[in-house]
């Protein structure tokens, strides 16, 4: 739109300057500098008008030479204005008024139609032209000859007109003004232009978009406001000065041989380019340049609109490295160590080797220190892991305390073997941690392709595998994946059994953890949590048992219930009086896989009644993989009024084109962010994760908040809702609605070291 406003600006100032031409003055000479000018054949007229005036001595019916020498008179007229377009009117002050058949055509009168000048003349004009018209009455009254008026009618046919009378009083002796002669032009189409040009004008001058104007040199001729803002230049410094001024040095040749190739064959070019500001910044520009055509279809100038995207492009950078590293060791995440390892595989040459590695006893340090040391320990282990390893190796933090080595074009078994060597003799070293020695170890599981498998999936499954076998032999070693490792698949099957059972026998029940409106302290919804309750194993988890039901398949009759129980029991609390905006339900990736899922919702609605805009679904950033099935699923959803909210953000794979692509209404930091707030580098991805979602229109929720410190720091920056046990580990559905009812949770929010609420 901007682009476009300034190639109209050009092109009516190119138009304008072919239609305009000077007024020629009553003598016929050309008009003098700086004094208005008239497009009328003035001499002409008053060569013409000349005897008709000499005859014409006062009003009264004219004689038959004066009829004969007007008619004379008008034809001439007639023939001097055809060639131009223009009308000719002839005014015999108190006789009789003549218009030519174009000025008549022109003011929308029938040819043979007889006129009235005053009424007729009244009807088309209105308020300010009839001023106008009244102030060139005066003036001729006053003494003065020239008739040079702009005025707007309105025909007889309802047409408004722009039109431009020009013309030329003659006198008798005694100086009474006896007639007034010119022509008639339709100047619509020009006045038409004028507004478009003052419109363009107008918006070269407003827009946002820097927008500048050069020759076919690139030498600047004009700049908007934007542009200097933008760069630096004031509109005097940079007129007249070529465009390379502001060249980065970032681009080559080549690059800007493409550029003028794109705008020679194309007439246009779009892009990307950095450019230098004036105090010497180099910054990165959205560039649209378009060539601008004279009337012969020649070049003439081009026209650039750009923006300065440099921001835009750190936030999608610093976006992407929080999704693809992780944030505490700057080491390949699991996202991007998947992709990695298809690229290994799929371009390896001879024998590709996984090593799937575990810090033993890496529990101990966090129940016993505390995360903080923990992380300590992580990153040490980072730094010996990966000064261990030849420099072609890849290292990634898998999640927790495991991490992930792939080795390309090894010769065979042994030089995996010998790796995993190493780096269990180097984790086995002393670690020093608050100024004390602990000891710790690894355990390592390897895989090969293509003996073990052929696809990095399976690749990096065995060698998870063969590092359960490493850690049940005793820790401490490494192993590799055979078909004959069949003590863990047993354990497996076993608890597979003890699954299914559990589903039949309603084994399952729900917890609900508060998540609290942190301006308020409300209590605005609950995250449903599933347990199991086992006569075999005791209470388990959901760490346990969840992985074994997604890769089973027992996820979905699951997953199925827990969508019932909580939609359920969302109902009871709401008809109970618990004022709650959402139930949010975990969405496990098989369960989003799975074709009937926006169905089976709707009917779980429907049974339980309650409002669609009640349920939250909480899926995680892997679902996103299938972008076009996904957006497909997530979309019918949104539609269907039910909230979706992206789980553990910054853990896995998102980019910011897919948060914008996605009807996702909510973020959720994961724990992992939260847990060592306000400390520096924490406190700058959870900024950086609340900073994005607010200027996506993204609600933010905070998990893991434990002290009344990290909820302070949060609210502070803008997150709007928070988890953990700060509010409230996960209850009963009764010990829920006690606390619902209770109102809000503000004392742990509003004084840090106050005490928890559990």
């Amino acid at each position: 739109m901007i682009l476009a406003s300034v190639l109209l600006l050009l092109g009516g100032m190119v138009a304008y300057r072919l239609v305009r031409k000077p007024r020629a003055r009553a003598d016929g000479r050309e008009p003098e500098s700086g004094k208005p000018a008239t497009f009328v054949p003035a001499a002409a007229a008053a060569s013409l008008a000349a005897p008709l005036v000499s005859g014409a001595t006062g009003p009264g019916p004219a004689s038959s030479g004066d009829s004969m020498a007007l008619r004379e008179s008008e034809e001439r007229f007639d023939l001097a204005a055809r060639g131009s377009d223009q009308g000719v009117f002839d005014i015999h002050v108190g006789r009789s008024l003549y218009l030519s058949p174009r000025a008549r055509d022109i003011l929308g009168i029938a040819p043979k139609a007889p006129v009235d000048i005053r009424r007729t003349f009244r009807q088309m004009l209105r308020g300010a032209d009839r001023r106008k018209v009244a102030a060139v009455r005066k003036d001729l009254v006053r003494g003065g000859s020239d008739v040079d008026l702009d005025i707007r009618i309105s025909r007889p046919d309802g047409a408004s007109r722009d039109v431009r009378w020009r013309g030329l009083a003659t006198r008798d002796g005694d100086g009474a003004v006896t007639r007034v002669v010119g022509m008639i032009t339709d100047v619509t189409a020009q006045k038409q232009s004028e507004r478009h040009l003052r419109l363009a004008a107008a918006v070269f001058a407003s827009a946002h978009d820097g927008l500048v104007v050069t020759d076919l040199n690139a030498v600047v001729s004009a700049v908007n406001p934007a542009f200097s803002q933008i760069t630096g230049y004031c509109e005097a410094e940079i007129l007249g000065r070529s465009m390379r001024t502001m060249h980065s040095g970032r681009h080559d040749r080549e690059f800007y041989r493409g550029m003028w190739g794109a705008l020679t064959s194309t007439g246009s070019w779009h892009g990307e380019i950095w450019n230098r500001r004036k105090n010497g910044e180099i910054f990165l520009q959205q560039l649209s340049i378009r060539t601008v055509f004279d009337e012969k279809g020649k070049p003439q100038n081009y026209v650039g609109a750009f923006q300065d995207i440099t921001r835009i492009k750190h936030s999608e950078f610093e976006l992407d490295r929080i999704a693809h590293y992780d944030p505490l060791t700057d080491l390949p995440n699991r996202t991007l160590l998947a992709s990695l390892l298809d690229l290994a595989v799929s371009r390896a040459g001879k024998t590709c080797a996984v090593l799937f590695l575990d810090i033993d006893r890496f529990k101990t340090v966090n129940d016993s220190l505390g995360h903080i040391a923990g992380d300590a320990v992580l990153k040490a282990a980072a730094d010996r892991i990966r000064a261990a390893l030849d420099a072609d190796a890849t290292l990634g933090h898998y999640g927790a305390d495991e991490f992930v080595v792939i080795l390309e074009e090894i010769e065979g078994p042994q030089d995996a073997a010998l790796a995993a060597s190493r780096l269990i003799d180097e984790l086995a070293r002393p670690f020093t941690i608050n100024g004390g020695e602990i000891y710790l170890g690894a355990s390592v599981g390897i895989s090969l392709h293509p003996l073990d498998a052929d696809d990095a999936a399976q690749l990096l499954q065995h060698a998870n595998t063969a590092l359960a076998e490493a850690k049940a032999q005793g820790r401490g070693i490494y192993s590799f994946y055979t078909q004959a490792l069949t003590r863990s698949a047993r354990v497996r099957m076993e608890m597979e059994a003890d699954l299914r059972r559990g589903l039949v026998r309603e084994e399952f029940r729900l917890n609900f953890q508060p998540v609290v409106d942190l301006a308020n302290g409300r209590i605005a919804g609950a995250e449903a949590l599933v347990r199991w309750q086992s006569p075999v194993h005791g209470l388990v988890l959901p760490n346990r048992f969840i992985p074994l039901a997604e890769e089973t398949g027992l996820i979905e009759p699951l997953g199925d219930w827990v969508l019932e129980e909580a939609c359920q029991q969302m109902a009871k609390w709401t008809a109970a009086g618990a004022d709650l905006d959402f139930i949010a339900v975990n969405l496990s990736p098989r369960q989003f896989q799975r074709g009937t899922l926006c169905e089976r919702i709707e009917e779980v609605l429907r049974r339980t009644g309650l409002p669609a805009a009640r349920l939250e679904v909480e899926i995680t950033e892997n679902v996103l993989f299938g972008a076009v099935a996904a957006e497909r699923k997530l979309r019918d959803m949104r539609d269907s009024g039910v909230r979706i909210a992206l789980d553990d953000f910054g853990t896995g794979y998102s980019s910011l084109a897919y948060l914008k692509r996605f009807p996702i209404s909510k973020l959720k930091i994961d724990r992992s962010f939260v847990h060592d707030l306000p400390r520096a580098a924490d406190a700058e991805i959870a900024t950086a994760i609340i900073s994005i979602a607010r200027a996506l229109g993204l609600d933010v929720v905070a998990e893991g908040i434990e002290a009344p410190e990290q909820c302070a720091f949060l609210k502070e920056r803008g997150c709007g809702f928070g988890q953990g046990y700060l509010f409230g580990r996960p209850v009963t559905s009764e010990r829920f609605l006690r606390l619902a009812l209770q109102g809000p949770i503000a004392t742990a929010m509003a004084h840090p070291g106050s005490p928890r609420l559990h």
